[in-house]
């Protein structure tokens, strides 16, 4: 089940030194429970910034993020971390898989640290990893994998505890263009099995433009794209 994002007011600053570094500047944005949107900008627009806080990463300068009516900030520490791990599935450029572990011993990591058997982790592991097309790849190593099937194993891991809120960024970066749509296609198409809400961020507006919306950064605030 899908969870509704409502970020209102919201924003970023760092300070490096002297400087001061305005990311985000009173942004407003909401997304429907189990919809999808492309999130697109220039670089240091403040993208990834935003999927940071919508994850529980990174809390914002001023502002507010509410997650299925639920001030996500005002959680005590323990709580956010379950929030995490269980709710947020988050999919990055780099896979950040375990180069000696197999595809079914990486995907299992999130029911590993939910406390679950290890047992029922790899089972829900394999399931998830025959629906990204890799039932044929279960005890390969990330090296033995290719790029695009790196990535299948990253969204299958995104995917185990079944969340409810799924953040990808730059998730076809490394990709060619014709593996980059067909994960692209495989990251939408789990969003309507799932109904798990679903914000990716990508440079490419030619992928942004096959979701049914896309909300572009822009001096730190969102806008609809055309």
């Amino acid at each position: 089940m899908g969870l509704s994002v409502a970020v209102r007011g919201v924003s970023r600053t760092y300070v490096k030194g002297a400087e001061r570094i305005e990311v985000l500047r009173g942004a407003d944005i909401e997304l429907a429970a189990g919809g999808s949107v492309a999130v697109v900008g220039q670089s240091g627009s403040g993208k990834s910034t935003f999927l940071h806080l919508l994850g529980g990463l990174e809390r914002p300068t001023s502002g507010t993020v509410h997650i299925d009516g639920q001030s996500l900030y005002a959680r005590p520490a323990a709580e956010l971390d379950v929030f995490r791990n269980r709710s947020v599935g988050f999919i990055f450029q780099f896979h950040h898989l375990l180069p000696d572990h197999g595809a079914v011993d990486n995907v299992a990591i999130p029911g590993l640290v939910a406390r679950m058997p290890k047992a029922e982790a790899r089972a829900l592991a394999v399931a998830a990893l025959q629906r990204v097309g890799l039932g044929h790849r279960l005890q390969h190593k990330p090296g033995e994998l290719s790029g695009g099937e790196q990535q299948r194993v990253a969204i299958a891991r995104a995917l185990l505890l079944g969340p409810g809120l799924v953040l990808a960024d730059e998730p076809t970066g490394n990709l060619d263009p014709r593996t980059a749509d067909e994960v692209m296609g495989l990251l939408l198409e789990l969003n309507q099995e799932h109904g798990a809400t679903l914000v990716v961020v990508t440079h490419s507006m030619e992928l942004a433009r096959r979701f049914p919306r896309v909300v572009r950064v822009v001096d730190g605030a969102f806008a609809e794209a055309a």
